[in-house]
């Protein structure tokens, strides 16, 4: 390696460690420090593990701060480094990221395999911090899918490693994950056990991670032993401690905790103040899991004294149970169909019969496939990643093990295939999600994903971005948006030209971000470019591709009220131009 590389690569380590350091006390700052690594690590010539290490540790960040679409593509990022360079590490670090990020958002399936993939990587490596670590996680989605007794058995294998590496403040969280495992399968006496190891743990360490949860958990089981005041002591430290880390999740827990108190103790106005609380902040945070525990907390409040409320309340938490437990099926098909009836009625009626009815008839038909597709066969294809993995295990046999791998490999297809298709339907209906957009490292990434394409390295690509861009949307989109532009014009350059050149350019126009790709390719017959955005269109039966990604690319910018354009001559090029409105 270079002296150059060598002394850039040893700065960039420095800021990831200072990034790391600086985290726990103020995030804004960690954030700007690891962004500042990350654009020393673009300048490698070649991208080394130190640029996987970057990605990862921005994505863990980005994920603490709540920014779950930036952490995600920062982690999908990072595993597709690790995988070019052969980066075990960054690999399962990657993979581990992703999954955490999955379990924030609720998707406990599809994280289950992350977590196996991870853990068998960090097991090999002997990274055994990160090995108890993925098992404590793999843990919390069993608890998801309410399988308790496998919950335990990866909770009681990382205790072990815990254990043997004398990591105490690992130690300490894994007995109040027992705790709340022992608690949920009504053991009380021993969830206390694992609560007070946790407590002298953390004497002994002087550590206050995790301390909130310890008290409520406290609260809990002793609430369970028919010691409520000791119950409602504990329970009122943990909700002033989740005020102090402005936990709102933590908030609503520990005030329906206090609730059931103070309804066991009779004392119903006290209980109703704390009951309406739980209810306020479930509903600012839009839960339908604690919503339905508020009704349900409320509707004993006012079981004696207000019947007619009680069974108001009573029905609203049968409602919002049976949804919160069929989630993976009615829910989504309820907001699905929600969300179309709002899009529906923001439009214009004739204007849509006019110009678009056709298309609109495509789109709801498309959407509704897509959307079987993808809520049929996500599960099983998770699962049966999960099962690979599992069964890898238990097989020696190399005939076998060979066998197994084609049958994963044809599955990860599958699973790609898959979620190209959910890609659509998610541009009308992910959730907004804004974060400050990075050009630059979105279009450096996209470039970098299509190395593989045929004639890549023929092909001269020229950047300018303004210096002056402050611009906040859906990283999720804007990416889209720019990973269809940089492929459409990577696909159908012109190698009869003796130069291949794509120019991108970001800058700002009164009120708009303005997004143009020229480049000197085949260029679009002017019979066809009216057709070029409409689904499945393809200008030739010996074009490459489904005739998707302008489709996905004009829905995107609909996404962002923004608008798009072409100009085109055969033989000369084409050019793009996408402007966004600055919201």
């Amino acid at each position: 390696m270079l002296k150059g590389s060598e002394k850039l690569i040893g700065e960039i380590e420095a800021l990831l460690k200072l990034a790391s350091e600086t985290v726990h006390e103020n995030i804004s700052q960690a954030i700007a420090i690891n962004e500042k690594a990350l654009f020393k690590s673009h300048k490698l010539k070649q991208k080394d593990k130190v640029h996987a290490d970057a990605l990862n540790q921005l994505s863990s960040i980005q994920r603490k701060n709540k920014e779950f679409s930036t952490a995600s593509g920062l982690a999908k990022r990072a595993i597709e480094v690790s995988n070019k360079v052969k980066y075990q590490k960054g690999l399962a670090d990657g993979k581990f990221n992703l999954a955490k990020i999955l379990l924030n958002e609720n998707k406990p399936s599809e994280a289950l395999p992350l977590f196996l993939e991870s853990s068998n990587i960090f097991q090999n490596l002997k990274d055994q911090d990160k090995y108890a670590k993925s098992l404590c996680l793999l843990g919390q989605v069993y608890e998801q899918f309410r399988d308790f007794k496998s919950a335990k058995e990866n909770y009681q294998k990382a205790l072990e490693i815990s254990i043997e590496e004398e990591n105490n403040i690992l130690k300490s969280s894994i007995y109040l994950y027992l705790a709340n495992a022992s608690l949920a399968l009504s053991k009380y006496h021993k969830a206390a056990q694992y609560i007070e190891k946790s407590f002298h743990l953390k004497e002994i360490e002087d550590s206050k991670v995790g301390l909130s949860y310890a008290y409520l958990l406290k609260g809990k089981v002793k609430f369970k032993l028919k010691e409520a005041e000791s119950a409602l002591s504990s329970l009122d430290f943990a909700l002033e401690l989740f005020k102090q880390q402005e936990n709102r999740l933590g908030m609503v827990e520990a005030y329906l905790a206090i609730g059931k108190v103070y309804v066991a103790l009779r004392e119903f106005t006290l209980a109703k103040e704390f009951s309406d609380k739980a209810m306020t902040l479930s509903e600012e945070l839009n839960s339908v899991k604690w919503k339905y525990k508020s009704h349900h907390l409320l509707s004993k409040v006012h079981k004696e004294e207000d019947p007619a409320t009680a069974l108001d309340h009573l029905e609203q938490y049968v409602e919002l149970k049976e949804q919160y437990d069929e989630a993976y099926i009615q829910n989504m098909i309820d907001s699905y169909e929600i969300m179309s009836k709002i899009d529906d009625e923001e439009k214009d009626e004739e204007l849509e019969q006019a110009k678009a009815s056709i298309i609109q008839s495509k789109n709801s038909e498309m959407d509704s496939f897509f959307y079987r597709v993808s809520h049929d066969l996500k599960g099983p294809i998770a699962s049966l990643l999960g099962l690979s993995e599992l069964a890898k295990k238990d097989i020696k046999d190399k005939d076998a093990l060979l066998y197994l791998g084609m049958y994963e490999n044809q599955i990860k297809r599958l699973n790609m295939i898959v979620m190209e298709l959910i890609n659509i339907t998610e541009l009308n209906y992910r959730e907004k999600q804004l974060s400050k957009i990075n050009f630059y490292e979105i279009i450096d990434n996209c470039i970098s994903a299509y190395t593989y394409l045929p004639n890549f390295d023929k092909i001269k690509f020229e950047i300018d971005i303004a210096s002056d861009l402050n611009f906040s949307s859906e990283w999720y989109i804007v990416n889209t948006i720019l990973q269809n532009l940089i492929e459409n014009s990577i696909k159908y350059i012109d190698i009869e030209k003796s130069e291949q050149l794509v120019k991108i350019s970001v800058g700002k126009k009164r009120n708009n971000v303005i997004i143009r790709l020229n480049d000197n390719g085949l260029g679009i017959p002017a019979e066809h470019q009216d057709k070029i955005f409409e689904m499945f269109f393809r200008a030739s039966n010996n074009a490459e591709g489904t005739g998707l990604g302008l489709f996905i690319l004009k829905r995107a910018v609909e996404r962002l009220k923004g608008e798009v354009s072409l100009q085109s001559q055969v033989g000369k090029g084409a050019e793009f131009m996408i402007s966004l409105p600055i919201q």
